[in-house]
């Protein structure tokens, strides 16, 4: 199949929707398929480069903070990019996503899309996600600008599956997990010399509002081994400063690794006691995955609004949302039980095995094969009409 990947944001590792693209778009070309990837580039990486959109200084930084691009569409390489392709997918409900909606239904070409994004990811932003009013508003115009013209969706955990159905999304709706690279595997390691005698927790993730890392560090303030937890940091945001000066209270000063790369990532969860993800909005939880895979025990937030409770294993691996003394109970309950803490070590590795990258490749081509084969079937009953 000659496949169109459309995403604003896909050759920058900012966020988890442009690592997902990556990993797709790899994950095809090794079965075989042609793929073409319709996104912001200097034109270095994809002969489908389009512009970033300016929306002016302060909005650039508020996107930028976010690990976000936004592409401004250009209908000579939209067509250049979905012409002749088998099917085209969409990534993001921007205004990109709307218009290669548009130019698939123009040349006749099946077209699917993803649900990476959910209101609240955007709202958290200015802080107004508990304002449910302009969240449904959002949820509706998505639907009503974008989705309604495509009948198979792709969501990454069931979460947001019900998510859309509560919304009266319609159409197939096709729960894939983003799955995690084999690239993270179970294999615990010997702590560096200078992590020895720290309980070492990590938290990777946008340093956002949503992603709500104050938690962990009320929590480890509070806890009876605030002495010995060193907590790893890996990512960037718009709250950097915020937590490093949060971070001043503690004995220990966190370690922010900012940017990081795969083989870091792999290599400070091979050796970490803990993972802790506070998310109160998550569509999937890639890196909880990644630490799951590696062995690296998670405790995740219990949001109805995050699917990352999905990885979780072991009772005392939740915590109730927003609520920081209960994470600091379930930290302190892991390193008081550390004989069961070595055993659930491989119970993770061993459930994040059901969330397979390739595993998901195989899904996402049945996707594709399907909606291709309901488009065709369509067309022939408009030529019978």
């Amino acid at each position: 199949m000659i496949i169109t990947l459309v995403t604003d944001q896909f050759y920058k590792n900012g966020n988890g929707t442009s690592v997902s693209a990556q990993n797709l778009c790899k994950g095809l070309i090794e079965k075989g398929h042609t793929v073409r990837v319709l996104s912001v580039d200097s034109g270095e990486n994809t002969p489908y480069a389009l512009k970033e959109r300016n929306f002016g200084k302060l909005f650039n930084a508020v996107i930028h903070s976010q690990g976000m691009q936004l592409a401004k569409p250009d209908q000579k390489t939209l067509e250049e990019a979905i012409k002749g392709a088998d099917i085209v997918h969409v990534f993001t409900p921007f205004k990109l996503g709307r218009k290669a909606i548009k130019e698939c239904e123009k040349l006749n070409i099946p077209c699917t899309a993803a649900f990476h994004i959910v209101p609240e990811n955007i709202t958290s932003t200015i802080y107004m996600k508990n304002r449910g009013l302009v969240n449904g508003a959002i949820w509706y115009c998505w639907q009503n600008q974008i989705y309604k013209n495509v009948k198979h969706i792709h969501c990454p955990s069931e979460m947001v599956a019900n998510q859309l159905k509560k919304h009266n999304y319609q159409a197939n709706l096709h729960v894939i997990s983003n799955g995690f690279n084999k690239k993270y595997n179970f294999i615990r390691e010997e702590k560096p010399a200078i992590f020895q005698d720290k309980i070492v927790i990590v938290a990777t993730g946008r340093l956002s509002v949503e992603k709500r890392f104050d938690l962990l560090l009320k929590a480890v303030n509070i806890s009876k081994y605030r002495d010995k937890i060193l907590i790893i940091f890996g990512g960037k945001g718009p709250l950097f400063n915020k937590f490093v000066n949060m971070s001043k209270k503690l004995p220990i000063m966190p370690v922010f690794l900012g940017k990081y790369n795969q083989s870091q990532q792999q290599s400070f969860l091979s050796f970490a006691d803990l993972y802790v993800h506070t998310a109160d909005i998550e569509v999937e939880g890639m890196t909880c995955l990644e630490a799951c895979a590696c062995g690296c025990v998670p405790i995740v937030s219990d949001s109805p609004k995050s699917a990352t409770s999905q990885f979780v294993v072991h009772e005392q691996s939740l915590f109730k949302h927003g609520d920081y003394k209960d994470l600091a109970s379930k930290i302190d309950w892991w390193i008081e039980h550390p004989e069961i803490l070595e055993e659930q070590n491989q119970k993770v590795a061993m459930h994040a095995q059901n969330f397979k990258l390739e595993d998901s490749m195989n899904r996402y081509i049945d996707m594709f094969q399907n909606a291709i084969k309901d488009f065709s079937e369509q067309n022939q009953q408009k030529k019978v009409k």
